[in-house]
This record gives structure tokens, C-alpha cells and sequence, in this order.
């Protein structure tokens, strides 16, 4: 999304879940969207796709499954996670297409976690393939103006040795230590204050998307003791407090409220459940919305997700923010200055497979 909002065209897209791919057509009427695993394409049906026989003018995104690298799970639920070996994936399509750059998102524990080995074996298939121009970093897409503490790996590389590759400046930073040459976080107030008021179980009549999961009436009870803007639930009188929580000092951000003042925790596919994380609206009685949490990742409202209430909440979740890909944009335009990439096509393969709990 960010990098067709700035002139790019989208080619190919490919993923192997059928509800996010009926939103990927709807969105991107023009792209070719294969519902497919990735696994049973080759390079050469990408391209044939996208109506070219080489990667010149291809740019690559690629977000393979980050669950088995992900922090939030259980260190023996990382290590059978069978989809960890799908970024190998990725790389094959690189080395079968050989696109001008390519572009990889995913979470923290591939560079620096349970995944470093694997992340080390993909850059030495990446540079036998003649990528040795690249760049990674963790970075958190606050600093690049999203209303949200999302903290991700970006990898970019490109086979051109014209151009020297780096990653976007950023753009906004935390007002505490930010020394007043960029602008300061955008906050969940930025991004949400505008929308009207709506009770947990409520969808607004003017916006479908505004639309808030239903609460029992004892998670109402607690989150009315949750105090307002960022209050916690270790404010909750004893009767209230849930069994599993009594003797663990853990997952303190569940059914915490978000902050005005703040940018929002990481939005994840659960972000529409007081259970799954700080997702409390900041003074209302109920999680926050669909609209909200699309918005918290910067999506226009004019997009349009298909699928059921926990299917738009997972596809938000597991989305790169459309600004961050719109700040990265920006750096391929500049980088592309020094190389001749003139009609500015290029593949998004959107390498994500979902399994149904």
C-alpha cells in the first residue's frame, strides 16, 4: 500500500491465505494476486505473472512467517514452529528472479534471537546469488511516524554495485530524548481521538469498520476499574482479578488501556481482545475497534478488508504498516537515482501463510 500511495506499480502478489488475498484484489484491482503457497511457484511464474522475462525493473517484498521467531511465544513452540524454514523460501525467489533489490520485514528474534542462524545461512544464499550490497537493522516504526511501538528487522539489498544501499532516516522520535531535530512520536490520540464514542459490542452505523468486540459483563466491570489512559489491571479489587493471574507477575499489559499521549503497544492479530495485550481503549469500556487498530497502522480508511471480525483483526495485525513501506518507498526513489529502474514495476510477495487455530 505505501509504495503504490507513492507511484509504484504492484505486479504480483502472492499469498497462500484466501481471505487476505480477496482483500489484496479488492485494494489492487490492477495486480495479479496468486492464492497459492509460495512454496509451488518458481521465480520464472512470478515473472510470467508480471508480464516480464527479467528481474531488471523488479523490486521484491517479502514478509515471510515470523511466528517461530517471535518473542511472544513460547521458546518450545519457536523451535517446532514449521513454518521458520519459509524465509529459505524467500531467498530462493530471490536468487530465481534476481530483482534489482529486495526488501524483507520481519520480527526482532530473526537477526538477534532464536533465529540468527537461519537469518546467517539466508544472507550467505543471498550473497552467493550476487546480493552482497545489503543492509538490516531492528528498527521500531515509531521513529518513522507510525502512532505505534512496533519494533521489526527491515533488510534491503539490490545487485547493482552503483549504488550504495542504506536504510530510511528516521523521521520522529521519542520527545524524552529527542533533541528537538525530529518531530516527536505520533501518539494514539494523532491517530484515533476523531472517532466517535461506541460500546464494546458496537458497530457504528456510519463506518463498519468502527466496530468493537462484545465484553461479558464482568470484563466490563473490569476494565471500568482499569483507570483511564494507560491504567493497568493491578488496580482491580481481588474479586476481580482472574485466577490465572493471582500468582504471576507476567503479562502485565493484558487488559491494560492504551494511552492518549502514547503510541500504541504493537498491534498484533489479536489487537481487538482485551486478553491478547494493552488494547483497552484509553477511556472508553471496551477494546478498541477494527477502524482503530487500522488506523493505528496507517491505513487510509478508504481500504477495504474483507473477511469476519477475527479476520480483519489478524490481516491489520499482520501487516506492515503502509506508512513504514511508504518511508521505505521514498529511500528505493532515491537509491534509484544512481541506477535505471525507469518504469518502476516490481512484484510484492507477500510471503504469509495463516493456519486456522
Amino acid at each position: 500500500m505505501g509504495f503504490r500511495q507513492i507511484g509504484f506499480k504492484i505486479a504480483v502478489a502472492v499469498d497462500i491465505n484466501k481471505v487476505a488475498s480477496e482483500t489484496f484484489k479488492i485494494n489492487f484491482p490492477e495486480t495479479v494476486v496468486l492464492n497459492q503457497n509460495i512454496t509451488t511457484l518458481s521465480g520464472r511464474d512470478l515473472l510470467k505473472a508480471a508480464g516480464t522475462d527479467s528481474g531488471d525493473n523488479i523490486i521484491l517484498l517479502g514478509c515471510p512467517p515470523c511466528q517461530g521467531y517471535s518473542t511472544a511465544r513460547r521458546a518450545g513452540q519457536r523451535l517446532s514452529e514449521p513454518r521458520n524454514m519459509l524465509v529459505f523460501e524467500f531467498a530462493r525467489i530471490i536468487r530465481e528472479i534476481k530483482p534489482k533489490f529486495f526488501i524483507m520485514e520481519n520480527v526482532p528474534g530473526l537477526a538477534n534471537g532464536i533465529g540468527k542462524e537461519i537469518f546467517s545461512q539466508v544472507i550467505r544464499k543471498i550473497k552467493s546469488a550476487g546480493y552482497s550490497n545489503y543492509a538490516y537493522k531492528v528498527i521500531d516504526t515509531a521513529d518513522y511516524g507510525v502512532p505505534q511501538r512496533r519494533k521489526r528487522l527491515l533488510f534491503i539489498g539490490t545487485n547493482d554495485s552503483k549504488i550504495t544501499i542504506s536504510l530510511p532516516a528516521p523521521t520522529n522520535a521519542d520527545t524524552n530524548s529527542n533533541k528537538g531535530l525530529l518531530k516527536p512520536w505520533n501518539t494514539v490520540k494523532d491517530a484515533i481521538s476523531d472517532l466517535p464514542s461506541i460500546h464494546a459490542g458496537e458497530k457504528h452505523s456510519k463506518d463498519k469498520m468502527h466496530a468493537s468486540a462484545n465484553l461479558s459483563e464482568l470484563n466490563i466491570k473490569r476494565l471500568k476499574s482499569t483507570p483511564k489512559n494507560g491504567g493497568s489491571r493491578n488496580s482491580w479489587p481481588d474479586e476481580l482479578v482472574l485466577e490465572c493471574h493471582k500468582n504471576v507477575n507476567g503479562y502485565k499489559d493484558i487488559y491494560g488501556r492504551m494511552r492518549w499521549d502514547s503510541p500504541s503497544p504493537t498491534i498484533t492479530g489479536g489487537c481487538c481482545m482485551l486478553s491478547k495485550g494493552r488494547f483497552g481503549h484509553p477511556e472508553q469500556n471496551r477494546a478498541i475497534s477494527l477502524r482503530e487498530a487500522a488506523r493505528l497502522q496507517t491505513f487510509p480508511d478508504n481500504f477495504i478488508f474483507s473477511g469476519n471480525f477475527g479476520d480483519i483483526a489478524s490481516q491489520i495485525g499482520n501487516a506492515v504498516p503502509p506508512l513504514l513501506t511508504r518511508r521505505i518507498g521514498y529511500l528505493i526513489q532515491r537509491l534509484c537515482k544512481n541506477s535505471r529502474l525507469p518504469d518502476r514495476n516490481f512484484i510484492h510477495s507477500s510471503l504469509s501463510i495463516s493456519i486456522s487455530p
